[in-house]
């Protein structure tokens, strides 16, 4: 088993973008300013700057499964992406977990970080390093306009450029440099400053500071495991944007196509589909076995060819599917639909018998099934097994409709997870104010109601309570009261914002008696005292609503 290996920041330095790259599976740089400053306090406080992992390979094997993308030289959206062939090393090294850190040691100590598209170079504070400052930082850093002066004094402060203090091969050189200065313009150091700047660079160029593991198992899958056990911080990767990555290289255009179609399936925020969907749909698509859903590289080269060959009719079966359950469904917003692993049986319907549009029929079963699974979670685990149980569903189907009951009937005997009855949907406790569960059970009810058609924040589906939060509270109601499903109205944000805190009574006669009817108000007279038979004459009304649907 590899031990974990120490490196200085100099060596690393040295060979980036020669030795040291980054896999495609790595996401866009992303740290701002305040975040390099604390790297670097913790670098001259002797800190550790947590490990990195580095995959260490031959370029045979390495780019194979991905393309080596060189480490970025400005912070700029144009120097992204470039990827680099040469072949001019024995073994390189692919950055697994630690980009970030990286990329910010590489821009300030040899490229350039970019403020408001101005070249930009960092600077260290000599004189700082006696208190913190609001962030926890004790020693100051600090970005100032690209080829400024190596070392200068502004505000009784001595800034020295960075990217000039790292240049420095002899520590003593540059103690010289500094003493000079510091004589000409007439600047005491106390004992300790002297020392900062050398510790600096002793910590840049000689301490062993990169504490990183090896990895160098050829085996891709393996290699992808330990990434993803052991990448606690920073943006999450999982196994999927591996094989999107082999994906991408053997197929040039999956990039854009994969763009266009998410950007079409998500109409701004409307939802959050990703390649992920998009990968495990395809994987289930052309699936033999369970094991052919998983995400894995050994997937990789059939399923490329696969998707790429069939492209067309895997968008049109997803688009196909995704405009019913907006248009027609009705759930159109990404707050209702708990999984979207729930969809692709749908889509493999649509695939398999090469539809081009949805009866009613299959519709009216589709949307029954669509809504039993949500509402019993049933996709909230094991979904391979799920999704594969799907699949083999449909395949045995004897009937051309989409075969509901089988799959209902295959699930419950197969995983012996039970469908449950409309009154144990609303008696789940799940069931409360703003919680993924009640937009969906109150966007089946509130179906057709209210039009979220426009494509905006502001129109995505809001919650708030009938009876006020504030008039209950006053009244010592119970905030599981308060919060229940039997509370809650389901509107848009311009209806929410002029209801605000408004009283029962008040909004209550503001309702037409259509209105009444649509936000599922009991008859009767209702105020603070009989709140509980409100709660109670309103869950009736939901029973029969669902009751119709499931």
């Amino acid at each position: 088993m590899q031990k974990y290996e120490n490196t200085t920041i100099a060596k690393v330095m040295e060979e980036m973008n020669t030795r040291y790259f980054l896999p495609d599976i790595q996401r866009p740089y992303v740290w701002k300013a305040e975040q390099i400053y604390a790297l670097y306090d913790s670098i001259m406080r002797g800190y550790p700057i947590s490990t990195f992992l580095f995959w260490e390979q031959s370029a045979e094997v390495i780019d194979e499964l991905t393309p080596r993308y060189e480490f970025i030289r400005t912070n700029r959206i144009e120097d992204r992406d470039k990827i680099n062939t040469s072949n001019d090393k024995e073994k390189y090294i692919l950055v697994l977990d630690g980009q970030q850190r990286l990329t910010s040691l590489y821009l300030t100590l040899i490229g350039n970080f970019v403020i408001r598209n101005k070249l930009q170079d960092l600077y260290f504070n000599i004189l700082s390093g006696i208190e913190e400052d609001e962030n926890g930082n004790i020693f100051e850093f600090k970005f100032f306009d690209y080829n400024f002066d190596k070392l200068f004094v502004d505000n009784d402060k001595l800034w020295i450029n960075i990217k000039y203090l790292f240049s420095y091969i002899d520590e003593y050189d540059l103690e010289d440099f500094i003493e000079k200065f510091t004589e000409e313009n007439n600047i005491t150091l106390e004992r300790e400053q002297k020392r900062f700047s050398k510790k600096l660079w002793s910590n840049l160029r000689s301490k062993e500071l990169i504490n990183y593991y090896p990895e160098r198992e050829e085996n891709m899958d393996k290699v992808l495991d330990i990434f993803v056990r052991t990448n606690a911080g920073g943006t999450k990767l999982s196994k999927s944007d591996l094989l999107f990555s082999t994906i991408k290289k053997d197929w040039g255009n999956a990039r854009d196509e994969f763009k266009s179609l998410i950007a079409t399936l998500n109409q701004q925020d409307k939802y959050r589909f990703s390649h992920d969907f998009i990968l495990k749909t395809s994987l289930v698509l052309f699936s033999k076995t369970q094991e052919d859903i998983k995400y894995s590289v050994k997937n990789s080269k059939n399923i490329v060819q696969n998707i790429e060959s069939n492209w067309k009719g895997i968008s049109s079966a997803i688009t196909l599917v995704i405009n019913k359950v907006d248009n027609n469904f009705k759930l159109s917003s990404h707050k209702v639909i708990s999984s979207y692993n729930a969809l692709i049986p749908l889509i493999y319907f649509i695939y398999k018998n090469n539809l081009k549009t949805i009866s009613s029929k299959d519709s009216l079963l589709m949307r029954r099934w669509l809504i039993k699974i949500l509402l019993n979670g049933i996709f909230g685990g094991q979904s391979d097994t799920m999704l594969f149980i799907s699949k083999t569903s449909i395949d045995n189907a004897t009937t051309k409709d989409f075969p509901y009951q089988l799959l209902i009937d295959d699930i419950s005997t197969k995983t012996r997870k039970s469908f449950d009855s409309v009154s144990n949907i609303l008696d789940n406790q799940k069931l409360k104010y703003n919680s993924r569960d009640s937009y969906l059970l109150l966007s089946l009810l509130y179906s057709g109601n209210i039009n979220f058609g426009a494509i905006n924040n502001g129109n995505l589906p809001q919650q708030d309570h009938i009876f006020s939060k504030e008039e209950l509270k006053e009244n010592g109601i119970l905030e599981e009261k308060i919060n229940s499903i039997f509370n809650i109205q389901y509107l848009d944000a311009h209806i929410n914002q002029s209801k605000s805190a408004m009283l029962f009574s008040q909004w209550l006669s503001k309702l037409t008696t259509l209105q009444k009817r649509e936000h599922f108000i009991p008859h009767g007279t209702w105020d603070i005292n009989n709140f509980d038979d409100f709660l109670k004459e309103r869950r009736d009304l939901f029973h029969i609503e669902l009751q119709k649907l499931i």
